[in-house]
């Protein structure tokens, strides 16, 4: 099993020289395997050129599996663009949960975006070809469930905390793990001394189970859009990102070291992040930091186009 990465960066697409080197295009990862259907995570920009790729070193019609952490428009904004949906023949089927406080199912919110008020495409085109799994749905008693995606791949759901539904994921295939995060801000108190002791040990409950379901993992693939400093902003509290439902390097490395994973890549960087100011904050700072707080584990910042091997 191989994990290539797509699109990288988070919130919104970033293209131009200050971004090319690790990437300005969102979210999108595969997975690549010797047999089976072809395995994609998110749907952001990078899903175009990966959808390219398949068209020019395969044979269509394909057999996917598109797996999407939330519906925020940088997880699905490539979606419409993914070439492989529009040939006859194929089978594309879409997993995920929607945003059930807005009144709204995950098949509605994917289909919405291939309609003529966004696009020059109605979804009812992609009938014979798409098709939509809710985790809803699929496990009404509650989605952190593991099942089958097809033969030889197990997929365990964990919800993350973020502003809406997210599910991350853990594949497990060809004797290897594999974890991608989508979009996680750590369960975290702004204010501990003023916080119910209930709600602080909900809060540790709640980070313990999300570093048992990373337990063990060949790779993970994390969230990690901001510096601690950027995180909490004490500085300027209007500033502050708590609450946007990301996370940041000074949590995720510890997290690595509790729970025992290989490696761990950052990705969905901030889209106002240069390559020069990523290669500083990895070799000034988080690099040496990683050495220093878990000498076991490789720390990488994803890149587009960078291809790990499990």
């Amino acid at each position: 099993m191989k994990i290539r990465f797509w699109g990288v960066r988070g919130s919104l697409p970033t293209p131009g020289p200050e971004t090319a080197r690790y990437g300005g295009n969102t979210t999108c990862l595969q997975v690549v395997r010797d047999d089976g259907p072809i395995i994609i995570l998110d749907s952001g920009t990078g899903i175009r050129a990966l959808g390219d790729h398949l068209l020019s070193t395969g044979k269509p019609p394909f057999d996917i599996r598109l797996l999407i952490t939330h519906t925020h428009w940088d997880h699905i904004h490539g979606f419409p663009f993914f070439s492989p949906m529009y040939i006859p023949g194929g089978r594309v089927e879409v997993y995920g949960v929607g945003p059930l406080r807005e009144g709204k199912g995950f098949e509605s919110v994917m289909r919405d975006q291939v309609t003529y008020s966004y696009f020059p495409f109605e979804n009812t085109m992609l009938d014979n070809v798409v098709q939509y799994r809710d985790y809803n749905k699929m496990f009404p008693d509650g989605v952190e469930r593991s099942f089958e995606l097809c033969p030889g791949v197990k997929v365990r759901l964990k919800l993350t905390n973020h502003p809406v539904y997210c599910t991350a994921y853990r594949i497990e295939a060809d004797g290897k793990s594999f974890v991608f995060s989508g979009d996680h801000e750590p369960w975290l108190s702004a204010n501990p001394a003023a916080e119910n002791p209930d709600t602080i040990a909900l809060y540790a409950m709640m980070n313990d189970r999300f570093t048992e379901f990373c337990r063990g993992a060949d790779l993970v693939v994390m969230d990690t859009t901001y510096t601690q400093a950027e995180y909490e902003s004490t500085a300027k509290p209007q500033a502050s990102k708590r609450g946007w439902g990301h996370s940041y390097f000074e949590y995720n490395i510890p997290l690595a070291r509790k729970a025992g994973v290989k490696r761990m890549v950052f990705t969905h960087h901030d889209p106002t992040r240069t390559d020069a100011a990523l290669d500083r904050l990895m070799q000034e700072k988080y690099l040496p930091l990683g050495q220093a707080e878990a000498p076991g584990v490789e720390f990488l910042a994803a890149r587009e186009g960078m291809i790990l091997d499990l």
